[in-house]
């Protein structure tokens, strides 16, 4: 439904709602900065919140379609989350012994890989000097992959020392929450369990959460909270379609070429693909020197062009369509997002960074739409009565 055309406005009235406007603002941005600083220091919930969450998103449309064909909410929840739990388990089986013998296989070839690089490393330097006419230092590349000497037998230098003990020193805080074993429990066992019970809870904690604003209020509430809830679920939703999209095709695009370690390669490329936009690039440049490596330079560059390709279809057909229909963000908007995040929260910054930015432009701009143009609250659904009709106590939609 349109916004309806506000009437024509006063001075002083549009002056009143601009004042309303700044100091909304003013205090929407002390609170998200409360509430920034609070998650910062509790920062341990992050890993099972987030993985509760998104099983919350994953999973409630099916719970709720039995729901309204008349399967009890609870035993709609613990039938869906056996069929996942067994899905999982038998893709687990299915994949294992692919993934185990890949792994195997680089541990051993790990060696002469290093040895490989090395080389190549050298040899490309030695053809942009013969080329260009200036020197390359490539003697810190032995100390980045392991080595605790440079290859003209003296210890690695101070710089290439310092780039590799903070590569590592990332490394090591970036996957410090898989090699826990409290935190590892904490993620597998408690974040499921959690989503268990608030997606069997889901529809009183809704009607908790409205009942918390005044009684005039919570139509508009009921309103903003679907718009919020189909617009950060919609990008978990579709970053995950996205990301196994991304595996499976760089993958078979691997398979295809003959690549070594098609498999784990396609599957780093997916998973990193859970933030917009990286994926194809990490799988590209792993696709790439693993190829140099084992096949030449031909085989890189194949690898290369797959990801390429991958890339493509990423950046021009699948998170283009994603983007538009849940979280609509233009493509620049999100790599801001992902720096800033980065920035402020690591790891977990750049994950939740597009979502919050999203969840900010759908407050600001039902704040600005009816605080200051006066204009009336959108229904949620195409085609659905205004939001003032519906009781204050029934929220609809899903998650």
């Amino acid at each position: 439904m349109p916004f309806s055309i506000p009437p024509h406005l006063s001075t002083g009235e549009r002056l009143r709602r601009w004042g309303i406007a700044a100091w909304s603002l003013i205090g929407i941005l002390i609170l998200m900065a409360v509430a920034f600083w609070l998650l910062l220091k509790i920062r341990v919930i992050f890993p099972p919140l987030v993985l509760a969450l998104l099983l919350i998103y994953i999973l409630n449309p099916p719970i709720s379609w039995l729901e309204r064909r008349g399967t009890p909410r609870a035993v709609a929840a613990i039938g869906v989350y056996t069929i996942c739990v067994a899905i999982a388990v038998g893709l687990g089986f299915l994949l294992f012994p692919f993934f185990s013998s890949q792994i195997d296989q680089f541990s051993e070839d790990w060696p002469a890989f290093r040895e490989e690089i090395v080389i190549f490393t050298e040899d490309t330097a030695a053809s942009l000097e013969d080329r260009f006419g200036f020197e390359i230092d490539t003697s810190g590349v032995s100390c980045l992959l392991g080595d605790v000497q440079r290859a003209d037998g003296r210890d690695c230098d101070q710089v290439a020392e310092s780039l590799r003990e903070a590569i590592t020193g990332n490394t090591g805080r970036l996957t410090h929450l898989g090699l826990s074993v409290l935190e590892a429990l904490l993620i597998f066992i408690l974040a499921p369990l959690i989503a268990l019970y608030l997606l069997i809870d889901l529809p009183q904690l809704k009607r908790d959460l409205v009942n918390l604003f005044p009684e005039r209020m919570r139509p508009e509430a009921t309103d903003l909270g679907q718009k919020l809830a189909r617009a950060v679920g919609g990008f978990f939703r579709g970053q995950l379609f996205v990301a196994f999209t991304v595996g499976v095709l760089s993958a078979v695009g691997f398979r295809i070429i003959g690549l070594k370690f098609w498999l784990v390669i396609g599957a780093i490329a997916g998973f990193f693909n859970l933030i917009p936009l990286i994926g194809p690039y990490i799988g590209g440049a792993l696709g790439f020197l693993v190829g140099v490596v084992t096949g030449g330079m031909s085989l890189g560059l194949k690898a290369a062009l797959v990801e390429l390709i991958v890339q493509q279809l990423d950046n021009h057909v699948i998170s283009p369509q994603v983007m538009k229909r849940t979280v609509q963000i233009h493509p620049a908007t999100v790599v801001l997002a992902l720096l800033a995040g980065g920035t402020l929260a690591g790891f977990w910054g750049v994950l939740l960074g597009v979502p919050a930015v999203a969840v900010g432009k759908i407050l600001l701009g039902h704040l600005w739409a009816t605080r200051v143009l006066g204009e009336e609250v959108t229904p949620f659904r195409r085609g659905a009565p205004p939001a003032e009709a519906r009781p204050p106590d029934v929220v609809e939609g899903e998650t």
